[in-house]
């Protein structure tokens, strides 16, 4: 058994080297020439694949009238002229390549390829700035000032507290809380509001704001979250001394909600649709692959971009690193997902966005007569509110990953089983997802040898 683990651990890791020898293949770099008046300047051009181009100057140039002497094939000055620094500039031009080259490598291994991140190192490498690993923190007391600078700067480099820059999600929430305490201060004409600012009172008037807008419990406990993760960074790196934010009272709260699942039932009514239009096959087949494997919807939607299976013997495997965590999973794929693949000759649903599903998937919920009427419960405003509306109406890409957790759960799967598939790192978070009853929880309590 050993001996087949490591045959396929070691297909794994020459497949890695391949793909990320095929990812470096696709990027070119050019250096080309501008004329100028009474210089020409030589300008770095950088391209990787369709989404990252970028273009700076070298600071390198030479007198006007010897652009003769220039190869554009070879991009170096030819030998021998009579440009006085030449040997220079193409060892310059020679050395900017070679760095940027390596810094690129490492950016594709670690998976922090982008736009942002590679001009950045191209920008230290062409203004010989020294590798200084170390956080430029921002002095600013001025908490508004120091949340944009803390968005901007981990947007880019590696977040403390995930050892990767900060993901979309989690840049679109923390710009969220940064927007919640802008609109506050200026609702309470707070002017430069400063760390040493928080107390009690704003606490509970920041808390107000929320309700008196008529947010829900989660969505200012959320905003909460991130303010106090940016106060107590600033804390620990002696931006401020006020420790008022560890305080008791200072609390980030949050509120269980009874969102719906899809039991085996309704998912079979999904998948025995008869649906004419193709956008509603490719979103049902999607949301089904969702709901049978436990896949984030970001997660999901960067697999299908780019399917990647592993077998092991008998069983196959979806394989993905998971974009939140950072941590790899791998998924057996079930009969039902087999059942999908073999509809399509084979091959994954194509990727649609998230938008597209949220907005078809209700009313293939509603044709599969999934209708039965949910009651929605949650505090909004400060208020305990009920919602009640067909089943279908609450239905979302969020659901897949409730369905598949409940599913498994009320089969009998063990929890750390189920964690392993669907990637999560704690029991508290992952028991949020399981919507089974009471009654059903204790069924399953019941069966244990305890209870015999």
């Amino acid at each position: 058994m050993w001996a087949n683990f490591l045959v396929f651990f070691d297909h794994i890791l020459n497949f890695q080297k391949q793909l990320l020898t095929l990812k470096i293949k696709e990027m070119t770099i050019k250096f080309k020439l501008r004329k100028g008046k009474k210089t020409n300047s030589i300008l770095l051009d950088l391209r990787h694949g369709r989404d990252i181009r970028y273009r700076m100057s070298t600071g390198l140039d030479f007198r006007r009238g010897s652009e003769k002497y220039w190869d554009s094939s070879r991009c170096k000055l030819k030998v021998p002229n009579d440009i006085t620094n030449s040997t220079y500039i193409n060892n310059r031009i020679k050395e900017i390549e070679k760095e940027i080259e390596e810094s690129i490598t490492t950016l594709i291994k670690n998976e922090k390829l982008t736009q942002i991140g590679c001009s950045n190192a191209i920008k230290k490498i062409i203004n010989n700035e020294p590798e200084n690993n170390d956080e430029t923190i921002s002095n600013t007391n001025n908490i508004v000032e120091f949340f944009e600078w803390f968005i901007e700067y981990y947007a880019v480099n590696n977040s403390p507290f995930t050892n990767k820059p900060l993901t979309s999600g989690t840049l679109r929430t923390y710009r969220n809380s940064k927007n919640y305490l802008i609109k506050f201060l200026e609702t309470k004409k707070l002017k430069n509001f400063c760390f040493q600012d928080i107390d009690e009172k704003f606490y509970n008037d920041f808390v107000s704001y929320g309700k008196d807008k008529e947010y829900t419990t989660n969505y200012i406990g959320s905003i909460i979250q991130k303010l106090k993760t940016i106060i107590g960074y600033a804390f620990d790196k002696g931006v401020h001394n006020n420790n008022e934010f560890k305080k008791r009272y200072f609390a980030k709260f949050k509120e269980e909600i009874n969102h719906p699942y899809l039991d085996e039932s309704e998912l079979e009514s999904i998948n025995n649709l008869e649906l004419n239009s193709e956008d509603e096959q490719i979103v049902r087949d999607v949301f089904l692959i969702g709901c049978f494997t436990g896949l984030r919807v970001g997660d999901l939607m960067n697999f299908l971009k780019n399917p990647i299976l592993r077998n092991d013997g008998t069983k196959q495997f979806i394989y993905v690193k998971q974009n939140k965590t950072g941590g790899e999973v791998y998924i057996p794929i079930n009969s039902r997902v087999k059942n999908i693949l073999n509809k399509r000759n084979g091959d994954f649903p194509p990727y649609v966005h998230q938008n597209t599903i949220n907005k078809l998937i209700k009313s293939i919920a509603k044709k599969a007569k999934i209708s039965s009427d949910f009651i929605l419960e949650r505090t909004e405003g400060g208020i305990k509110k009920k919602m009640k509306k067909p089943k279908w109406k609450y239905i979302s890409t969020h659901t897949c990953r409730r369905s598949f957790c409940t599913n498994a759960y009320n089969a009998g799967m063990p929890p750390h089983h189920i964690m392993v598939i669907s990637g999560h790192k704690s029991e508290k978070v992952f028991y949020n997802y399981i919507k089974a009853d009471l009654k059903r929880r204790a069924m399953q309590a019941a069966e244990h040898s305890f209870f015999n």
